[in-house]
């Protein structure tokens, strides 16, 4: 029961040299903080990247929203076709079939 007191006191200078975590036991836990440190970084990079493919495709639908209006405002005009005219004396393959 004597050596108790002993023991004790020696655990104590120990932990106050040396911590309380082993050599291991520090190193797992840098790497694990080195990891939520590059985690947190990689998760912020990616928010980044999704705010700009959201913007990005926030601006196509507007530009295909302006085409379609544009392609709409157009078509109603009326469409005319430009045929060329065909040699004097040629066929020009728009004879009737009817004679």
């Amino acid at each position: 029961m004597n050596r108790v007191h002993a023991v004790l006191a020696e655990w104590d200078a120990y932990v106050a040299t040396h911590g309380k975590k082993t050599t291991g036991e520090a190193q797992r836990d840098a790497e694990i903080t080195e990891l939520k440190r590059r985690l947190t970084k990689k998760t912020q990079e990616c928010t980044l990247l999704k705010n700009k493919l959201k913007a990005a495709i926030t601006a196509l639908d507007h530009d295909n929203e302006a085409l379609r209006q544009q392609l709409t405002r157009d078509s109603s005009a009326p469409l005319r076709l430009s045929v060329p005219e065909a040699p004097a004396g040629a066929a020009n393959g728009h004879e009737s079939c009817i004679a």
